[in-house]
């Protein structure tokens, strides 16, 4: 590992971790990765003139060639993209592919209760479930439909959209008939995606780690209550 150019701070799980990740498991490009809670935390408390990037909570990139180090999920991913030609050439589809990664990022900020600010109660999951969550999956559909992700050239919204519904299906996946019903064509690129050799095991070697941990601690427990609590209903 100590020949990688760029190393990634994040937590024992996959979550925001893996939108960058997998940018490196899917180019087939070696990355350093420091997911110990401990080194993690400490330099997370750092007072923010000491730490490599003024950050809140990772991930954290520290490319070591250029010196640069860089926080906040879809900064990375950009940043990243540049470096591993995961760019789209046209400034429109830049930014379009940048709209999805902020789609991802809101709906991961959502079903975590905004970093797990508060825990979910059963009124407001099955809101959410039933209205929210639905119409985000029929959000992607269209952005689908529309090129601005799954076309023939690969960037980095192509990985985030797998990041984000490949590790939501794989880890709770009763929510994978959800996608289907509502976003089928997005379950299916998934599935095509996931295909990438590099990826697929990495995404293999990432389950045999964590199992089907999805974003971890108290919040987490709460959204598979919420689950369970859906399998109960007639």
């Amino acid at each position: 590992m100590m020949d990688a150019q760029f190393k990634l701070y994040y937590w024992p799980l996959p979550f925001r971790g893996s939108f960058v990740s997998y940018m490196f498991a899917y180019a087939d490009v070696l990355l350093e990765e420091e997911s110990d809670y401990k080194k993690i935390s400490s330099i997370r408390n750092d007072p923010p003139s000491d730490q490599p990037a003024p950050f809140m909570a990772p991930p954290l990139l520290i490319d070591k060639q250029a010196d640069i180090s860089m926080s906040q999920m879809p900064a990375i991913v950009m940043y990243v993209a540049k470096k591993l030609n995961l760019m789209p050439t046209d400034h429109e589809q830049v930014c379009r592919a940048l709209k999805v990664v902020m789609d991802c990022n809101d709906l991961l900020m959502e079903i975590c209760r905004y970093n797990g600010s508060k825990m979910w109660e059963r009124e407001d999951w099955v809101q959410f479930r039933q209205k929210r969550l639905q119409k985000w999956f029929k959000i992607f559909e269209e952005s689908l439909a529309r090129g601005h992700f799954g076309a023939e050239q690969v960037h980095f919204a192509d990985v985030s959209v797998y990041a984000l519904f490949g590790n939501l299906t794989r880890c709770l996946p009763d929510l994978r008939s959800d996608l289907e019903s509502h976003a089928k064509n997005v379950s299916l690129f998934c599935d095509s995606f996931g295909e990438r050799p590099s990826l697929k095991a990495y995404v293999e070697r990432q389950t045999e780690l964590y199992g089907q941990l999805y974003c971890g601690g108290q919040i987490e427990k709460s959204i598979r209550k919420m689950l369970d609590e859906d399998r109960l209903l007639p």
